[in-house]
């Protein structure tokens, strides 16, 4: 079973050769964790003009940064013997992304034995909500 505290570590430091191949074909390591604490994380992401739809981040892009971020949220709750998967993704989009720095918060909201309930909120370089996504994680014991 991973080590999620190492996966972070290296999340953190930049590191991407142990990264998945969708992880790196979707750039989704570009940003920069700047909170990383016990069911709290902040990641900053560089908006990426390569995933404009001709003037707006596509929103499943969006959508698969918002579960990265409720992933590492979940992240810093799990044991080494725990494994997890999405069961269920809601987006709200308020607001085009379109330029600057997302800054994309997790909060782990509930966790029990065998799911989790994690929220993410994106806000743009002004400080204005962007988007919120909703995740239940489904636990899975080793």
């Amino acid at each position: 079973m991973p080590s999620w505290g190492n996966i972070l570590k290296r999340i953190e430091a930049g590191e991407m050769e142990k990264a998945p191949p969708h992880v790196a074909a979707l750039k989704l390591y570009a940003g920069k964790l700047t909170v990383l604490e016990p069911g709290r994380i902040r990641y900053d992401w560089p908006v990426d003009p390569s995933f404009l739809n001709p003037v707006a981040v596509f929103g499943g892009y969006l959508a698969t940064l918002a579960d990265q971020t409720c992933s590492f949220a979940l992240m810093t709750m799990l044991k080494d013997d725990q494994n997890f998967t999405t069961s269920d993704l809601q987006m709200h989009f308020f607001r085009p992304v379109t330029e600057g720095v997302l800054s994309c918060e997790g909060h782990v909201l509930n966790v029990s034995k065998t799911q989790a309930y994690v929220e993410a909120v994106f806000t743009n370089a002004e400080g204005k909500l962007a988007l919120k996504a909703r995740a239940v994680e489904r636990i899975i014991a080793g």
